[in-house]
């Protein structure tokens, strides 16, 4: 035999050889590999959009997040806009570029995502990929159906999830955390508790508007200032006002949008809601609020409401980035023309969302299995060690394993509170969800929402009550003009056919 032919197949024999070495090391690293991480094995990434803006999960080794990567194989990369979040979505979807998970709190920008048919139904997603999910036997039925009823199928799981049949499974919390969850409001007003010290004003002087606007008047004529700075009578929540401070105002004013015969009525007309503008009017014009206040970014308003300056805030209490040790609240302010508060559903819950799972997602197996995890009791209990608000937060779960609250939680307790302990507040009646498929009453809303966005800021604005009295007629007339009446007509009819009232 050749020689040189013996050497080639020794090469070859040995090349082979090499070749089924190298494939039995690759199928034994990956059984280690499967050993470590059971559920995939090697990392994968899923994208997690989210509109809620505060929102800042952290990432760092030892997370919460972390953690749940180390055990489902998952890692997520965070999408949230700090503006413009649904514009920012509907371009990713035009753009094919969905997310792989879906969390919103816009109606509108949830049913666009249902009947685009670019999220999973979450009963199919699981069936396919994970037939064993406890969220297959598990949701609550309850929060299911109205689900299913506003969606038309079960495309999405419910933030703060809280529920009658979801609370029978975990039990009843402790008392201190009972009324907690059922009286918290993260909307409402609270004051500098150093700077009414230094004024001598206590809350039980703070009840009525007049004591409130005599509270301002005093710290500005007494030139009180904090490290030579002049002390911020009031401050409203910056660019975000109008769904915060002014949901706040309007229901401090008495402005309910349900009427005691079930009918539906916009705020904006009745006489609630024009003394809810005409009160912040009056706050420019004696300058208790100054004009760029209007237009702050969520930092600046928590920036200036730790500088020591600002004597009142209200809007947004919970993402206010506040000592609460440093704050008291009187609760409500009680209107000049004896209309009692309200508790608008706005200020009882400022971040419910729906979280979604895209059909565009390339591991859809993974998404399952990630959502499975982080839904379950280990799950949510990975990233409660960050003490983080998430969209998938199962409220009645958290609140049932709350230990003895400490000197800060009691704190918060009695800012977020307060609103709902004034023996003065009434709870707004239920608001049936309006059906976002009625084709004429999404363009009425839009119309009218957005005059009223676009225009709100010159009536507040106005210089005297005079041309407030003016701009108000002009501004309820250019309404008109965009159909708020047949809105308010349609919206009525709708709800007297939904709570059975004539």
């Amino acid at each position: 035999m050749d020689k040189r032919i013996g050497r080639k197949q020794i090469v070859q024999s040995g090349i082979v050889a090499l070749l089924l070495f190298s494939l039995i090391w690759q199928v034994w690293e990956n059984e280690v590999g499967h050993e470590e991480a059971p559920q995939f094995g090697q990392e994968s990434q899923l994208s997690w959009y989210s509109d809620y803006i505060f929102w800042n999960p952290p990432i760092e080794a030892g997370s919460g997040s972390e953690k749940i990567t180390e055990h489902t194989g998952v890692r997520i990369e965070y999408i949230i806009p700090e503006d413009n979040g649904d514009i920012r979505l509907s371009l990713m979807m035009t753009n094919r570029s969905m997310p792989d998970i879906v969390s919103v709190s816009d109606r509108y920008m949830i049913r666009h995502l249902v009947e685009s048919g670019e999220v999973w139904e979450i009963d199919e997603l699981m069936e396919t990929y994970l037939p064993g999910s406890h969220l297959l036997t598990d949701y609550p039925e309850d929060v299911k159906e109205k689900l299913i009823h506003r969606d038309g199928g079960w495309y999405g799981l419910a933030s703060n999830l809280h529920s009658e049949e979801n609370k029978k499974r975990y039990g009843q919390p402790d008392a201190f955390w009972e009324e907690m969850q059922r009286q918290k409001s993260d909307y409402g007003i609270i004051w500098n508790r150093a700077l009414l010290k230094r004024m001598g004003i206590s809350l039980n002087q703070l009840g009525t508007e007049e004591e409130v606007i005599a509270a301002f008047g005093t710290a500005q004529d007494k030139e009180i200032t904090v490290n030579g700075k002049p002390v911020i009578p009031l401050l409203v929540d910056g660019s975000r006002y109008q769904r915060t401070t002014l949901q706040v105002l309007s229901g401090f004013f008495g402005a309910e949008t349900v009427d005691g015969q079930g009918g539906y009525r916009e705020g904006i007309l009745t006489e609630e809601g024009k003394h809810t503008l005409r009160f912040l009017n009056e706050m420019v014009q004696d300058d208790y609020v100054s004009p760029d206040q209007f237009v702050m970014t969520p930092y600046q308003v928590k920036r200036t409401l730790n500088s020591g300056q600002v004597l009142c805030f209200v809007g947004d209490i919970i993402n206010s980035g506040i000592d609460p040790e440093e704050w008291v609240s009187n609760g409500v302010i009680l209107s000049s023309d004896g209309a009692k508060p309200v508790l608008p559903d706005a200020c009882r819950e400022s971040r419910s969302m729906t979280t979604f799972i895209s059909k565009s997602c390339e591991n859809p197996e993974a998404a399952a299995k990630w959502l499975d995890y982080v839904t379950s009791e280990e799950g949510m209990a990975a990233y409660l060690e960050d003490n983080e608000w998430w969209p998938l937060r199962n409220d009645d779960w958290y609140y049932s394993v709350k230990q003895e609250p400490d000197e800060r939680e009691i704190a918060w307790k009695q800012l977020l509170c307060a609103y709902v302990r004034k023996p003065e507040t009434r709870m707004h009646r239920p608001l049936p969800m309006f059906p976002a498929s009625n084709q004429r009453l999404r363009e009425l809303e839009t119309a009218v929402n957005s005059y009223i966005t676009d225009n709100i800021n010159t009536l507040i604005m106005e210089e005297s009550q005079e041309n407030f009295e003016r701009g108000f007629a002009v501004f309820i007339e250019d309404l008109e003009l965009r159909g708020i009446r047949e809105l308010e007509t349609l919206k009525r009819d709708f709800c007297i056919s939904n709570t059975g009232n004539a």
